[in-house]
């Protein structure tokens, strides 16, 4: 998917554990090696060709939340593993997208989606809320980030380089856009292409569309959040405190985990390939 956006699978009727454990199997399967980033965790974050970078959130009213970008080769796999269908939702720039995985692929429109439809709600009120027929209220969209075009080497370094001295280039550039990324290693580099991305508009015609067809299906209410950046932001702040609890940690840290306070309930499976 070009752009990181917002993507999110759910897995229904699955405990988190079981989610996270067949994800990384699958991942592995399909030529990943997985690693840990994190404080404590002792993996690379950097040399990796292609990344598959997710959380998965605690079951919640039948559902089961992955945050970050798939690979859609490992959903198939993941559908056997699991012995369920996944419903997978993303937005990404002037494109959306919520269809479902089954073992056989990806399957589109109101009628493959028709098992997961909210009592009072038929297939027609989704093909409606689809076709942006169906109004939803605006939402608050919370911080925005402005794209601004940047020299080659410092896109570069939000990919690649130290995350530290991603920072300092980014502040030094425009104070008042980027700011300073709270974080580092690979959650941090997450964060600067987000913000090379743009912002995610909820409240645009793709954003009304997603929010409206979700609202028709047994998806949990605060389906959005927390965001793959503002959890990984937290997440690694939690266990930086966690495996030092006496550290002076960095600026920002508070707020990060402020933003998610439950982060370290969320399981991390990260994987990649050289």
């Amino acid at each position: 998917m070009a752009g990181e956006g917002w993507h999110s699978l759910w897995v229904p009727d699955r405990e988190a554990r079981q989610v996270a454990d067949a994800l990384r199997t699958a991942l592995e399967a399909a030529g990943y090696r997985s690693y840990d980033p994190f404080p404590g965790g002792g993996g690379l974050s950097f040399g990796w060709k292609v990344r598959a970078r997710h959380f998965v959130a605690p079951a919640a009213a039948g559902w089961t939340r992955v945050l970050g970008v798939p690979d859609t080769a490992v959903l198939p796999v993941l559908c056997v593993a699991l012995e369920t269908a996944l419903l997978y939702a993303w937005l990404v720039g002037e494109a959306w997208e919520l269809t479902a995985w089954t073992p056989a692929g990806e399957e589109r429109g109101a009628e493959a989606l028709a098992a997961w439809l909210r009592p009072g709600r038929s297939t027609d009120d989704l093909r409606r809320a689809m076709a942006g027929q169906m109004p939803v209220p605006a939402v608050d969209a919370g911080p925005q980030v402005m794209a601004v075009p940047l020299p080659p080497d410092v896109a570069a370094m939000a990919e690649s380089v130290d995350a530290r001295q991603a920072e300092k280039m980014m502040a030094r550039l425009s104070k008042s856009v980027f700011g300073k990324l709270g974080g580092q290693g690979d959650s941090a580099q997450a964060d600067a292409r987000a913000m090379l991305a743009g912002a995610v508009d909820w409240n645009g015609e793709h954003g009304r569309r997603l929010r409206a067809a979700v609202a028709c299906l047994t998806i949990p209410e605060g389906w959005r959040s927390p965001t793959y950046a503002e959890l990984a932001d937290a997440y690694q702040v939690a266990r930086a405190r966690r495996q030092s609890p006496g550290g002076a940690g960095l600026p920002g840290d508070d707020a990060a985990l402020a933003r998610v306070p439950d982060a370290l309930d969320y399981l991390p499976v990260y994987a990649g390939k050289r």
